[in-house]
């Protein structure tokens, strides 16, 4: 009675929720559509760990009503192998060929890197008579202006950066 009245509660909770997070999000308030959506994310959390806890529990008191299958289990865990890792299987030196992986990686590497900076030469030399006067000129027009970007008049340090005159 008390899980099916959590969950109705929680489904309502859940339908108005998603209900007002549209109508928000429709009308361009998006605090109240955030915090809508927040708790609409809230109980749908809550719903699927009631689910949850619900179906554990039932899993529960079957293997507790039943004697002779919790004593199988038991028996089995017990007899059981570790479970072997599989973490850096491939780095393990038992004869397989998975270490070679690592030298030819870094071979392709060294090969790939070597190809770069060979197309880059290539590059800087084929490239570098061709610079357009044209381009440099229009992309100087984008630089900040002669004075800069501050009027210095009001700054009241310019006299500390000034260079002072010899006497």
């Amino acid at each position: 009675m008390r899980r099916g009245l959590v969950t109705g509660i929680g489904a309502i909770t859940l339908l108005g929720a998603g209900a007002y997070f549209f109508v928000y999000l429709y009308r361009w308030e998006w605090n109240r559509a955030l915090i809508s959506g927040g708790i609409f994310i809230a109980v749908e959390m809550m719903l699927i760990a009631v689910t949850l806890l619900n179906r554990i529990s039932r899993l529960t008191s079957q293997v507790n009503s039943d004697s002779d299958r919790r004593h199988r289990i038991e028996t089995r865990l017990r007899e059981a192998p570790a479970p072997r890792s599989a973490v850096f299987d491939w780095m393990r030196a038992d004869g397989s060929s998975a270490p070679v992986f690592i030298p030819i990686l870094m071979g392709a590497g060294l090969l790939l890197s070597g190809l770069a900076w060979v197309v880059e030469r290539l590059a800087r030399a084929t490239a570098g008579g061709t610079a357009d006067a044209g381009v440099a000129a229009t992309m100087a027009r984008l630089g900040p202006p002669p004075g800069g970007l501050l009027d210095t008049s009001l700054d009241p340090l310019r006299l500390l950066r000034q260079p002072s005159s010899p006497r």
